[in-house]
């Protein structure tokens, strides 16, 4: 009896305490829809976010924005970066929030508050045949065997760790570690899948799919940890749409096929990597 009281009391306590001040001006939601605009910070990360010859943007993630936007009565008007500075200007306040394929991670979570997840993919490695040779195990312990990664990536925390006695080569987007493999830059790509599988396929004389999935990782929007009412209507608004199938037939579209390479081609068309 005694132990219900407590519960009781403290249950009272909860619902007669005033909101802090800092969750009484949360005003995140309402800040958006009078502005009728929906700033989105986003870096070319195919299929996630591809940038398109005529300079507007397609992909998963965009194709998940527009529909959030319009179902908020809003516009969505995406800001492009590299992808490392997506965190750092989402704090400056710069854009409302992130859809890039980017990751969950712990690390990360400590600047930005991270929506439900919006897909799940795995980190994979693909590698020149050559480069491989007959011992592919001992070819990633060389320090000369060079890795090509997105900058800030997921990718780049994965390859670091599972070939810690190779080079690991940052770039500031997806196509451009993909043209340096292609070219001959570096001998093998760490990056999300499909990117890994796809790279495989298309230059299938030259590259192969190489081990198991590195990890698996959570796709999020991000906002900023303050904008607790617009993160509110996000969680709200994937959980609709996860149920109602619309989520789950854009990442179909994205991430089963390669239809979507038509869209990507001006974004993962293998060029000379920067030197």
């Amino acid at each position: 009896m005694r132990a219900y009281s407590h519960w009781l009391l403290a249950l009272l306590i909860a619902l007669i305490t005033p909101m802090s001040p800092a969750a009484a001006a949360d005003d995140s939601l309402q800040r958006v829809i009078a502005a009728k605009v929906l700033k989105v910070g986003v870096a070319p990360n195919a299929p996630w976010v591809i940038k398109k010859p005529d300079g507007g943007f397609a992909g998963h993630d965009i194709d998940l924005v527009e529909a959030f936007a319009e179902d908020l009565g809003v516009k969505a008007q995406f800001v492009e970066m590299p992808f490392a500075d997506l965190v750092p200007r989402l704090a400056r306040g710069e854009v409302d929030m992130i859809a890039a394929g980017i990751a969950i991670t712990p690390e990360r979570a400590r600047s930005v508050a991270f929506s439900t997840p919006t897909g799940m993919q795995e980190i994979a490695t693909v590698a020149d045949r050559k480069a491989l040779g007959t011992d592919p195990a001992a070819a990633l312990e060389k320090p000369s065997f060079r890795i090509a990664v997105l900058a800030k990536s997921t990718d780049e925390a994965a390859a670091r760790n599972a070939y810690p006695k190779a080079s690991v080569v940052s770039y500031p987007t997806a196509a451009a570690a993909l043209a340096a493999l292609v070219d001959g830059e570096a001998q093998a790509m760490v990056a999300t899948s499909p990117v890994p599988r796809m790279a495989a396929s298309l230059y299938d004389a030259k590259l192969r799919l190489i081990g198991g999935p590195l990890e698996r990782t959570g796709e999020a929007f991000a906002f900023r940890p303050d904008d607790m009412r617009l993160l509110t209507y996000a969680n709200n608004w994937i959980a609709a749409r996860q149920i109602d199938g619309f989520i789950g037939n854009v990442g179909t579209h994205w991430f089963d096929g390669h239809k979507w390479l038509r869209t990507a081609e001006g974004d993962l068309k293998p060029q000379r990597a920067a030197r």
